[in-house]
């Protein structure tokens, strides 16, 4: 373990305000001595927080969560190059005057520090995702990098050379937190493709809407919980580690983060990586919340779909791409809806597009077995039927797997539809809600809401439903700031990642945004949908976007790299630990390096939807 010691990057900022004010008085005296001594400027109210003594201490080891060997293992390999520090910031960065918030940062120091670069920031997006321990996360799968190899002794660099850092945005996590709730109760809303437009349903989900809203706005907090306030923090923090520029990664909504600092800060840019992007030249309900259910829909009827046929005995779900798609829209509206949840969360990782399509085939028996009970809400009838349904009947083991896939939805379907229970108004991830509200205007007008609404659950029948909870901001009151044009970021050498089928951040609007900056590069995965790119564990896109961190911007605006294939495909079959050229591998132990990989990007994924 590490050691209780410590560190500050910068002078006392008490005896900094001494010098300042001696100087002033100097100087006010020579203005005075030439009749001139009414011209001194006021003190800068922010001085304050950039010079203050960042104290860097051991970590508590309870502060990314509950202790466990796997943690244990993350402290011992960081040991004493990892620090935690509590950093104030103003609550209104336009009025310092209103008090502090204090934000939550955890430093992996560079390696080699007479080779220290900077400090590489991360967010893992959201909005509302704590970004506190993705350094050490990152740490972990690099640490493996083989030094015999190209990409491996790239990636090694990396943590010889920059400080890796992870931080609490305000709001989140281990920095001050916002929290939204009230005593009111929940009303029940239908968000099945049958039942949500009914004019009761509608009144109830605006209810839960604008309670949720009020909730919001009774905590002082709110107002400054925002893209524009996060994106100063990070130059706040650029400034204390004691860097010129800015270096940032960002996923998904860390994307829009990145693309805010940029436009606010363009001359401040250092290398910075947006993987999974947003549009940031719209408003985020349309880049994020509007443009989900029709990205969702594509990846099912133009990647899973086709996938389901080239293995039908494997997945039993039709043989043509018209079968499989027939099959959702034949399942009872409630266990469509339920299925729904269940798909977003699949849809983020490539790993996980078997476990997609056999969520499906479970969803299909679910729905043949409560049609075959008398009473659907007799929970024993139905839980006897479960047990005697075939899911898979030449495959023992894949029919077992199937059906525990049946139980966790037959659950889902219970809680939600037959036993739901009481619960208070309170905004689950109240700063992403905050976030989303603040950042940009949204839908007030409730008949426009539901026009659109109902143009999304037309193109996108399955996936429209997570917009019955998301409607808070139509009761916000308006954004408590104005999002920067980007025009200021349009040359600047940002390093865009983007796959083809992104079903989080829908790749058409990332083609828009990239479109708009001819300053940036972008290197594009087909054939994938993963939601979080880099690291890829591949030699086209992880060298490019190693390199371009290590300071080689690529000379191409745009690169092309091959999807990977999907499992029980190609290389997927059986991937090797050594190359096939006989290369070294890029990591001493590539498949526990894999592993931690497929792990950090689950952490990408939002915790309520998380298989």
């Amino acid at each position: 373990m590490h050691h209780a010691t410590e560190e500050r990057t910068m002078p006392p900022p008490t005896s900094q305000r001494t010098a300042r004010l001696a100087a002033a008085v100097a100087l006010a005296a020579g203005l005075a001595a030439c009749g001139g001594g009414n011209s001194s400027s006021p003190p800068d109210p922010l001085q304050p927080y950039r010079t203050q003594a960042v104290q860097w201490t051991e970590c508590d080891t309870s502060i990314l969560g509950p202790r466990s060997p796997k943690l244990e293992t993350l402290w011992a390999l960081a040991g004493e190059r990892l620090r935690c520090a509590m950093v104030r910031a103003p609550l209104d960065w336009s009025n310092p005057a209103r008090g502090d918030v204090t934000l939550a940062v955890m430093r992996l120091a560079a390696g080699t520090p007479s080779k220290r670069r900077g400090a590489l920031l991360f967010n893992p997006g959201g909005p509302g995702e704590d970004g506190l321990g993705y350094a050490l996360t990152l740490l972990n799968a690099f640490a493996l990098g083989n030094p015999d190899s190209p990409l491996g002794a790239q990636q090694l660099r990396l943590l010889a050379e920059y400080d890796m850092v992870g931080f609490s945005p305000r709001g989140m996590g281990a920095s001050t937190q916002l929290h939204c709730a009230t005593n009111e109760l929940k009303r029940f809303v239908d968000y099945s493709p049958a039942g949500w437009d009914a004019p009761d349903n509608l009144a109830n989900t605006h209810y839960n809407g604008r309670k949720t809203a009020e909730a919001c706005q009774k905590n002082p907090l709110t107002p400054y919980i925002n893209t524009d306030a996060t994106a100063r923090d990070m130059d706040l923090l650029r400034g204390l580690l004691g860097d010129d520029k800015l270096n940032y990664v960002g996923y998904s909504y860390g994307t829009w983060l990145g693309a805010w600092y940029a436009s606010l800060f363009p001359e401040k840019v250092g290398r910075m990586v947006l993987d999974s992007a947003l549009d940031f030249d719209t408003t985020i309900e349309k880049s994020l919340l509007h443009s989900q259910p029709p990205a969702r829909q594509r990846l099912f009827d133009e990647v899973m779909a086709p996938y389901a046929v080239r293995h039908p005995d494997v997945f039993r779900l039709g043989a043509t791409e018209a079968e499989v798609r027939a099959i959702m829209p034949r399942l009872h509206p409630r266990v469509q809806a339920v299925l729904a949840e269940f798909l977003s969360g699949l849809g983020y990782r490539r790993v996980d597009a078997m476990a997609y399509l056999g969520h499906i085939a479970a969803a299909q028996g679910l729905d043949t077995v409560l049609q075959s009970v008398p009473d659907a809400a007799d929970d024993s009838a139905v839980r006897h039927a479960l047990a005697q349904q075939v899911f898979h009947p030449t495959n023992p083991s894949q029919d077992t797997q199937v059906r525990a896939v049946a139980w966790r939805l037959y659950e889902k379907y219970r809680s939600n539809w037959l036993v739901p229970q009481p619960q208070n108004i309170e905004a689950n991830g109240a700063g992403g809600i905050a976030i989303r509200c603040n950042d940009t205007p949204a839908i007030t007008d409730l008949a426009q809401w539901t026009t659109t609404v109902r143009g999304l659950a037309q193109q996108a029948p399955m996936y429209f439903g997570g917009l019955m909870v998301l409607n808070a901001c139509a009761f916000w009151g308006g954004p408590s700031v104005s999002k920067p044009s980007p025009a200021a970021m349009r040359q600047l050498p940002v390093l865009f990642v983007q796959t083809q089928y992104d079903a989080a951040t829908n790749t058409d609007g990332a083609n828009a945004f990239f479109a708009q900056l001819p300053g940036a590069r972008r290197v594009y995965v087909t054939r994938d949908f993963q939601h979080g790119v880099y690291p890829y564990d591949d030699s086209c896109v992880d060298p490019l976007v190693t390199a371009y961190l290590l300071g080689e911007t690529p000379a191409q605006r745009e690169t092309v790299c091959p999807g990977k294939p999907l499992e029980g495909e190609g290389e997927a079959t059986a991937q090797k630990a050594q190359p096939a050229d006989g290369t070294p591998p890029t990591y001493t132990d590539p498949e526990k390096a894999r592993a931690l990989i497929d792990e950090f990007k689950r952490s990408l994924v939002p915790p309520s939807l998380r298989p």
